[in-house]
């Protein structure tokens, strides 16, 4: 092997090393704050969404909302920040409670994460689901809305602090129990999750 067959091995070898350093240091790519609320807005209802909802407090400055039926909606609050994150939780459970009715139930997504998987693969699509998928819920229930909360934590990595609450409800004074198989789809439509050891769980109720 000549001089010149050797250097341009070894300029191939360094700049390969420099392309993974870089690639490292960056990370996923993840979109800035502003657009992390979209993460768990499905695509079918983007274009009907607002940034905020007036049905809860605004507990961050990073929110979307949406409408997916005619009766059910999605609202999504992200934080960057574990103190943040932990203060707004507190100040949106009690608004919840003193506004309707907060209670734990433990939703089981099982078979609405295998038909999504289905779906997606049908499409030549994937996205990650690790996690659990039985799991407890804030559920919430007045005369304006009723339906899911829940928190997801730290779904991407590990060392990224990202924190999501996820509301999954409905209009008006319903029956919760006659829309719930329509919110469980959506929850399943929403899911991500992949970091094997993020979370995902209800509200921490006070009391």
């Amino acid at each position: 092997m000549n001089k010149k067959t050797i250097l341009l091995v070894l300029i191939i070898i360094v700049v390969g090393i420099c392309f993974i350093l870089d690639f490292i240091a960056i990370g996923p790519g993840l979109p800035p704050s502003e657009a992390m609320p979209d993460w768990y807005v499905p695509k079918s209802i983007t274009d009907n969404k607002q940034e905020c909802t007036l049905l809860f407090p605004k507990i961050s400055q990073f929110c979307s909302y949406g409408n997916y039926t005619r009766r059910t909606m999605l609202a999504v609050w992200y934080f960057d920040d574990d103190k943040k994150f932990l203060q707004s939780e507190n100040e949106l459970t009690q608004y919840l409670e003193e506004h309707g009715q907060v209670s734990t139930v433990q939703l089981d997504i099982n078979e609405e994460i295998d038909e999504e998987v289905k779906r997606l693969e049908s499409k030549n699509a994937w996205r990650p689901t690790f996690g659990q998928k039985k799991f407890d819920a804030a559920k919430y229930d007045s005369e304006i809305t009723s339906g899911y909360f829940l928190v997801y934590k730290k779904p991407f990595l590990e060392s990224r602090n990202d924190y999501f609450i996820v509301y999954y409800g409905t209009r008006g004074s319903v029956n919760l129990s006659e829309q719930t198989p329509v919110l469980k789809k959506l929850i399943a439509k929403t899911y991500y999750m992949a970091n094997e050891n993020g979370t995902v769980e209800g509200l921490k109720i006070n009391g």
